[in-house]
């Protein structure tokens, strides 16, 4: 039997002569296991499985470190399996060093002088997390972590106590394993952290408006004929309003001589208005996810107008939404702090800035909004003001006969005045609370312990939900006695 060096001919050779024993073999199909191969070969060609050897170990070496090993008696040869991931460097027949060069899992073969094994080493190259495991550490305090290196990959486990710290722990996780990666070689990192504390986030928010606006005009129109030799004259002043409210009279005063009549309008009209606008959006996410809310539609917008190949116009819309919006991000920063990334929007069509095309009035609407965007820290439960506003708009216009309408006193009598004032207040409210699921039975809804009116009530009494009690529609300034409310079938 010829003895090979290894280390002369190479894994080459070993893979030929390993060739060799599978053909010696017999062909017949079916699963066989290493040891089955073994029992089979009769021909002197031992082979035998990783660990073995009679001398076996496994060890770990860090990606980028050296493990010396040293052996009792004279080496031979030394096989890597896998070069790429483990280098052995021979100091001395009795020490070698091994490198781990990358991650991953490889055998090293220990042969001496007269070619028998000495020694077989089961080597798995991972990551040095001491460093990792000291930054988490430094960095997250109350947080029980635990960092495994798995190949080029990173496992996260433990329990930390809010969903702000998992997201600090995984950020460090991520530079540290993109620092200490090949250009070549990307690893992930799998998360399995559990988080104590609560980390559902309810954001209520209140946006309240007030629109106030005062609106006076008064405008005089006289019109007075009269003779001049043979011919007649008449003169006007048009100051009048272009409003049938208000107030209205006239005149008409047959002077007779030179001015044959005097012909005079009065309009008069004072306008208040109030607009109260009220929204108040209710929305749940977890910690470090968005959620979005929505009430409200879709109007068109015309977009574009073109004759297509058979000559016919053609037109594009692009749909606006509006309505009550709400978006937000909640992060748990710990029991009780919650960070809020907050997005909020209350909008609606308004004939306001819009314009006309192709001569119908008000083809493209105006969108009147009011929005805000901010990032704010608060308790849970506490209420702030993220956004206020106040608005106070005046208008005058002043129209008259030039030259007549500014005399003093009798100058009214030829022009028309017109005040426009409108105040605007909006205010928007966030309160976060730290929620947990509950029963069903325990929350309650819009239609609950409502019964509609039967025919009779609905009829003769004009209700349309089913009431009971002597005095039903007469009870705010008196004491409740007894069961109230509705009806519960």
């Amino acid at each position: 039997m010829m003895n090979f060096n290894f280390k002369k001919f190479g894994l080459r050779t070993g893979l030929m002569l390993s060739g060799l024993a599978f053909v010696s073999l017999s062909a017949n199909a079916g699963d066989r296991s290493y040891s089955y191969i073994q029992s089979q070969a009769n021909d002197g060609v031992t082979i035998q499985t990783p660990g073995q050897s009679a001398v076996s170990k496994s060890i770990v070496i860090p990606f980028g470190k050296s493990v010396p090993v040293e052996i009792p008696v004279p080496m031979m040869d030394v096989i890597v399996s896998n070069p790429d991931i483990v280098e052995a460097m021979v100091h001395t027949q009795h020490r070698t060093v091994l490198i781990g060069k990358r991650t991953g899992q490889t055998n090293v073969y220990f042969y001496g002088n007269d070619n028998q094994e000495i020694l077989s080493l089961e080597i798995r190259v991972e990551r040095d997390i001491n460093g990792l495991k000291s930054l988490i550490s430094q960095h997250t305090e109350g947080a029980n972590v635990e960092v495994q290196a798995i190949n080029n990959n990173l496992l996260l486990t433990g329990r930390v106590p809010n969903a702000a710290t998992a997201d600090k722990v995984a950020a460090i996780a991520k530079m540290w394993l993109d620092e200490n990666t090949s250009s070549d070689v990307k690893g992930e990192i799998t998360n399995l952290m559990s988080v104590e504390g609560k980390d559902q986030v309810l954001l209520k928010v209140r946006m309240v408006e007030m629109q106030r606006s005062v609106s006076k005009q008064m405008g005089i129109n006289l019109e007075a004929i009269g003779n001049l030799g043979d011919s007649t004259v008449s003169l006007m002043s048009a100051n009048a309003l272009g409003t049938g409210a208000g107030l209205s009279g006239s005149f008409n005063w047959n002077v007779g001589g030179a001015l044959d009549t005097l012909t005079g309008a009065f309009d008069a009209l004072e306008r208040v208005g109030l607009i109260r606008t009220l929204a108040e959006p209710t929305l749940a996410a977890i910690s470090g996810e968005t959620a979005n809310f929505l009430v409200g539609g879709e109007f068109p917008l015309l977009t574009n107008v073109f004759v297509d190949d058979q000559g016919r116009v053609q037109r594009e819309f692009e749909f606006k939404p509006y309505g009550v919006a709400l978006g937000f991000t909640p992060v748990v920063l710990s029991e009780g702090r919650i960070s809020l990334n907050i997005s909020t929007e209350v909008s609606e069509p308004t004939t306001e800035g819009s314009f006309e095309t192709g001569g119908i009035s008000s083809d493209i609407l105006g969108l009147r909004i009011r929005r805000a965007n901010t990032v704010v820290e608060l308790p849970a439960g506490g209420s702030l003001v993220i956004a206020g506003l106040i608005r106070e708009e005046a208008r005058q216009s002043l129209d008259g006969t030039p030259g007549l309408k500014d005399v003093p006193l009798l100058g009214a009598a030829f022009r028309s005045r017109d005040d426009l004032t409108t105040q605007t207040e909006l205010v928007i409210i966030v309160t976060p609370y730290l929620v947990d699921p509950t029963h069903p039975d325990n929350l309650q809804t819009p239609l609950d312990s409502f019964v509609a009116a039967n025919d009779g009530d609905a009829i003769l009494w004009n209700r349309l939900n089913k009431v009971y009690g002597d005095n039903a529609n007469q009870i705010d300034n008196q004491s409740l006695e007894g069961p109230f409310g509705h009806v519960v079938d």
